[in-house]
């Protein structure tokens, strides 16, 4: 398919409402941060891209940082375990630009009903097949500052 047919049919694709887009776009994170919850890796993958980036930045209490990139599978890996996990979002920001989108805000993340870590976490989602999934994801984990941001 040559690059003009792309674009002009990429043209002439109606839009969606931009409020159901914004829901259908949190939805898709919500589902995914759901199957980390329940340590579901099956769960997860379904709303992720296979070629997709993970990183992760690593805040220490003395103000230095590491950063860690792998693949986005390294997300979806699931440990089975007795504890019950908990990552949720507080107050996401949604932002739909056509076929990408963006969600980002703080986010909790507990083990047995204690946050453990909390941080920013930066979801960037594609349309694939008229389905939203998320292409790349960037998380803090900060061990300050989490209090009174409960499970």
């Amino acid at each position: 398919m040559s690059l003009l047919l792309i674009l002009a049919l990429a043209a002439t694709t109606p839009a969606e409402d931009p409020a159901k887009d914004k829901a259908k776009v949190l939805a898709t994170v919500e589902a995914a941060l759901a199957g980390v919850s329940a340590r579901d890796e099956a769960a997860v993958r379904a709303h992720l891209r296979p070629a997709g980036t993970a990183t992760v930045i690593m805040l220490a209490e003395d103000g230095t940082s590491k950063v860690r990139n792998a693949a986005l599978d390294a997300y979806a890996a699931a440990t089975p375990g007795p504890e019950k996990y908990e990552e949720r979002m507080i107050e996401p920001m949604v932002r739909v630009d056509g076929e990408m989108a963006m969600v980002r805000g703080r986010y909790t993340f507990a083990i047995d009903g204690k946050v453990r870590h909390c941080g920013q976490q930066h979801f960037d989602l594609v349309r694939d097949a008229g389905r939203w999934k998320i292409q790349n994801i960037t998380w803090t984990v900060e061990t300050v500052g989490c209090e009174g941001m409960g499970a």
